[in-house]
């Protein structure tokens, strides 16, 4: 690149950076008000971390209490089949005094106990991922309107979830989160 080249790229490039945005950057680790309040006027890229969300707001605070219980619930079934497995096992072991038929029978059982407890802990884990997922995704449902408001009042061209951008670096004060959470428990419950 020769040295004119390089000046009208750099003209270019102070053009796009107004005065304003020289200010220092907000601290990441700085309240999320304090970084909201520094929203460039000039922006028109906005960005929403959907985890942070989920954790402030009382919609995301209900979704999670929700899969946590059925996750608990589903733990401690799966504590209670282990703990009966185990008897059977435990039974088979101390069985050396039954006659064959007996203890071939106790193995068949332990064997199918076994194999309905392997089922079970698959169905549970299998529940408790697509509870987790359609939760998830109504919880999206109803932020997207949310992001759509603070999006068309700032004028944005779009906002990125942070979570599936791949971003690397940002500037803390475009993200939305907050705003965002505080939106979405304002809407009407559906």
């Amino acid at each position: 690149m020769n040295g004119r080249s390089y000046a009208w790229a750099l003209a270019i490039l102070v053009g796009l950076v107004p005065a304003a945005r020289a200010q220092v950057r907000p601290d990441p680790g700085a309240p999320a008000a304090a970084v909201a309040r520094l929203f460039p006027a000039d922006a028109r890229i906005g960005l929403v971390d959907f985890t942070r969300v989920a954790a402030v707001s009382t919609s995301g605070k209900a979704m999670s209490a929700r899969i946590e219980a059925l996750r608990s619930r589903k733990e401690a079934e799966v504590n209670a089949r282990s703990k009966d497995v185990a008897a059977l096992e435990s039974k088979l072991q101390s069985a050396a005094v039954l006659n064959a038929a007996a203890r071939e029978q106790l193995r068949r059982q332990f064997e199918r106990a076994q194999v309905d407890f392997q089922r079970f802990t698959q169905d549970a884990q299998s529940e408790v991922q697509q509870v987790q997922r359609e939760v998830e995704q109504a919880f999206l449902e109803k932020a997207r309107p949310a992001v759509a408001e603070v999006a068309k009042e700032r004028s944005l061209w779009a906002v990125l979830s942070m979570g599936d951008s791949g971003l690397v670096w940002w500037e803390p004060a475009l993200d939305l989160s907050d705003e965002i959470a505080k939106r979405i428990d304002a809407s009407p419950a559906p």
